[in-house]
């Protein structure tokens, strides 16, 4: 804000304030004319009176909200016609007074109020303006005022009126023309101020900039200790780092005599091992073989380096074309291995056929940082043979144990249906228990055999259409016996009618007779053994639950070994061979189904397995 505004905005507040005072005085004095001049005043003369005095009130008042809005809003353009405004106010109230009362005289003297407003508020042309607008107006009441009078009076009046309209007019002017001049000088002291606030702006904002170029000053000289302090730090990390570099090329220095040693180490201890070793590096090339792996298949110097070919999978297969001898190789699949990378190698050496197990492992240095795989060989040529003399064993003995064992059975038959005459009572039970004894005996030595023919892949299939539900009925009418014995609750859950299955009849039911048998077997008097079929859109899924003693936690994985029984069932029940499950498995698989189970000790077990329905395409 400027000072000449900031003068102009006082001025009218000035003057706001000054109305109250000199407008109550006008009120007053005309009031009291008002009865001086008429004995009895006219009411309704009083009354307007009254209503002007109110009216410039409301009008202070008002002046007093405008110019404080004025201030808020900055509406400072405002500002001029407010004031004309006021003085316009000012001339019309006094105007009315002097008609209401018909006091051109007197009332023409308070008109000099409105030329001191116009002199304060307007300057030098508004009071010219406002004088001259105060002398017309005089002129017309003094005029109104004395045509008013009688004509008798008019005559001795009349140079009086025309004496008071010249006095006045001169004093009018005389105050614009002072007002003017002292505006004028005032105007200079105005512009001289406003010039000087320049000045003092400028001032202002010079030293502003003097203390901006101060603080940067102070700013700079601070980063530059900043910066004095990173240096020195640096310098001292420097310091610092050169003694630990020269710490760490001696400790890389030891650290690499060390490897040497080690690396020497390793490569004597892989070229001592019996067995081949085969280390690839994170390239897939050769990066080192022991002389094992030279001897056995063959690999020259000259593999070192080489990337090996095919896909990536670093399968034994891939080694092909960079070995001398030929081999072959059973992979995990076929092996029915757990782990992807195992396999299974066949080479023929010196004349020795040799077998070994093929694990791929990982390699890394004490960081952890991948540096590439290592083939591992484990000869199981020795684990083969004896297995193979094991198999060969069971299937002589039990090829020779078969024929006496069947004279026995029917020669002990023959006795017991008196063939050879009457036996009493106790003789015809002591022959019936070596009767059964004889027939656990030819059930083992039938398991033993079909163990040793599903080894050597001549365990015989016979493949055709058949009614399941014929041979789970046939087996469940089979152990009807036992679950009586037992009071066995057995309960069949099966769908009234099932396409027929492509299987091998005898198998199957040899599968149904071991799961059934072993739930009813392994259940405790009066338990449950549940029997379900489910028939999905391409599999007969078959449930075998009992509430019998469960299988062990730690017993589970062997479930399906050759000879194993778990051990809570060996002291429940001494006898078994623990070759039927082992046997039930193979054949499920080689029906193209699953077996799997679930068990928990003391509450039971439940054995699944599927077999697929023959499709319409593959009947025709």
């Amino acid at each position: 804000m400027t000072v000449k505004l900031e003068r102009k905005i006082k001025l009218n507040e000035w003057l706001i304030s000054a109305k109250w005072h000199y407008g109550t005085v006008i009120f007053l004095i005309v009031l009291l004319f008002s009865f001086i001049v008429n004995d009895s005043p006219d009411n309704k003369s009083v009354v307007l009176l009254y209503f002007l005095f109110l009216v410039f009130v409301v009008f202070n008042v008002a002046s007093h909200f405008i110019l404080n809005d004025i201030k808020k809003k900055n509406a400072f353009s405002a500002l001029y016609y407010f004031s004309i405004f006021q003085i316009a106010i000012e001339l019309v109230l006094i105007t009315t007074m002097a008609l209401i009362i018909n006091g051109g005289l007197l009332i023409g003297m308070f008109f000099i109020l409105p030329i001191i407003s116009a002199a304060v508020i307007l300057g030098t042309n508004g009071v010219l303006l406002t004088s001259l607008t105060s002398i017309l107006i005089i002129g017309y009441l003094n005029f109104f005022h004395f045509a008013s009078l009688q004509v008798s009076g008019l005559a001795m009046l009349l140079p009086n009126a025309v004496i008071f309209f010249g006095i006045f007019s001169v004093i009018s002017l005389f105050i614009a023309f002072m007002i003017k001049f002292i505006a004028g000088q005032d105007a200079g002291l105005v512009t001289r101020a406003e010039e000087l606030e320049k000045v003092s702006e400028y001032r202002k904002n010079e030293w502003m900039q003097l203390q901006k170029a101060a603080q940067l000053l102070i700013e700079k000289e601070k980063e530059v200790t900043e910066k004095n302090k990173e240096l020195d730090n640096k310098v001292k990390d420097l310091e610092r780092s050169e003694k630990s570099m020269l710490s760490t090329f001696s400790e890389l220095k030891k650290e690499r005599e060390r490897t040497e040693k080690e690396k020497n180490k390793t490569e004597v201890i892989i070229s001592n091992l019996i067995d081949p070793i085969i280390l690839i590096n994170s390239n897939d090339e050769i990066s080192l073989f022991n002389p094992s792996a030279h001897e056995i298949f063959g690999f020259e110097e000259s593999c070192l380096g080489k990337k090996v070919p095919g896909d990536g999978s670093l399968s034994m297969s891939n080694f092909k074309e960079l070995t001398k001898y030929d081999y072959s190789i059973k992979t995990s699949k076929e092996l029915k291995s757990q782990d992807p990378t195992e396999e299974e190698v066949s080479i023929n050496h010196v004349g020795n056929d040799l077998t070994y197990r093929v694990i791929t492992s990982d390699v890394a240095d004490r960081n952890g940082v991948n540096m590439g795989v290592m083939k591992i060989f484990t000869n199981l040529t020795r684990e083969k043979m004896l297995d193979k003399m094991k198999s060969d064993f069971i299937s002589i003995a039990a090829h020779q144990l078969r024929t006496p064992l069947s004279a026995i059975k029917w020669a002990i038959k023959m006795v017991l249906d008196g063939d050879s005459g009457k036996l009493n009572e106790e003789q015809a039970e002591m022959l019936f228990k070596g009767y059964q004894s004889n027939e656990r005996i030819i059930e083992l030595v039938n398991d033993m055999l079909d163990v040793s023919r599903i080894e050597e892949g001549r365990f015989g299939y016979s493949f055709g259409e058949g009614d399941f539900l014929k041979e789970l009925d046939f087996v469940v009418d089979s152990l009807q016996g036992k679950i009586k014995e037992k009071s066995v609750n057995l309960v069949l859950t099966k769908p009234e009618k099932i396409p027929p299955l492509f299987m091998d009849r005898q198998r199957m039911t040899l599968v149904l007779q071991n799961l059934i048998e072993n739930a009813v077997k392994y259940t405790p008097d009066r338990g449950r053994v549940e029997v379900t079929l489910e028939l999905g859109e391409s599999f007969l899924k078959t449930k075998i639950k009992d509430s019998g003693v469960g299988i062990p936690e730690e017993d589970q994985k062997k479930i399906f070994s050759k000879f194993f029984r778990a051990g809570n069932v060996m002291r429940m029940q001494t006898e078994g061979s623990g070759l039927g499950l082992f046997i039930v498995k193979n054949i499920i698989k080689k029906h193209g189904g699953e077996i799997t189970f679930s068990s928990k000790e003391g509450m039971g077990t439940e054995f699944v397995f599927t077999l697929p329905l023959k499709k319409e395409e593959e009947k025709k």
